[in-house]
């Protein structure tokens, strides 16, 4: 089976989604699968040009990393999407590398879908989704309205782990009872890969994964004297 991570945190390896994501793959046994870095590599942005519909249908005309990326998407049975939300949607870098998947449409309007969709050039009808995110606030609940419509389209089934209070997974923590608790959701995940793997996550596990760190009063109260600014305080 082919596996691949498309880290799209500028963070790197640094990433709190990342950490999560680890743990999913590790319980999954997909400990091997191949991480490929979306911010970091060298994607430029879509010029909308559209000459992988015409010219050269099927490869875009920019020449850059993506050439070799986007094979190995095709290719993938399973791809795992490891990011965190910025301003209620995907990161800069992981948007550029969504906007040149282009190429794995076709130009032609699919008249079975209502929205006016475009059919894909390549069956991957056979490929698993699945959607590893960390958030700032304290819930995730309406948080993820707009990345859930940019990966809900399309047809592809998706799973999707969201965690709110993903600081709390970072080493600026030191909190013996806050990194007992992140290491206890991260089991949680790593039970959720596990799951998958053997056809599904159980809704025991999906209750625990959609459970927040800590109750909101608490968890606003520390977030904001993490910053050590005065609030009110002007710029």
């Amino acid at each position: 089976m082919k596996v691949i991570v498309i880290n799209g945190s500028p963070k790197g390896e640094r990433s709190n989604s990342m950490r999560l994501t680890r743990a999913f793959l590790e319980g999954a046994g997909w400990a091997g699968a191949e991480i490929i870095d979306a911010a970091k590599a060298n994607v430029k942005g879509c010029m909308g040009c559209y000459s992988c519909w015409t010219k050269t249908p099927g490869k875009c005309v920019i020449d850059d990393d993506m050439s070799a990326i986007l094979p190995k998407v095709i290719a993938a049975d399973a791809i795992v999407w490891s990011f965190p939300l910025y301003c209620y949607s995907v990161p800069g870098g992981l948007k550029h590398f969504l906007d040149r998947n282009l190429p794995l449409a076709l130009p032609f309007m699919d008249t079975a879908a209502e929205s006016g969709e475009h059919p894909p050039r390549y069956d991957l009808s056979r490929q698993k989704h699945i959607l590893v995110s960390t958030c700032g606030f304290w819930t995730t609940e309406g948080n993820y309205d707009g990345v859930n419509f940019m990966f809900d389209r399309g047809g592809s089934p998706t799973e999707k782990i969201y965690c709110a209070q993903g600081e709390l997974f970072g080493d600026r923590v030191p909190e013996p009872r806050v990194k007992a608790r992140a290491a206890e959701y991260l089991e949680t995940v790593k039970r959720a890969g596990a799951e998958y793997a053997a056809g599904g996550i159980s809704a025991e596990t999906r209750a625990e994964l959609s459970r927040t760190l800590f109750p909101r009063e608490e968890f606003e109260k520390g977030a904001d004297a993490s910053w050590k600014i005065e609030q009110g305080a002007g710029g």
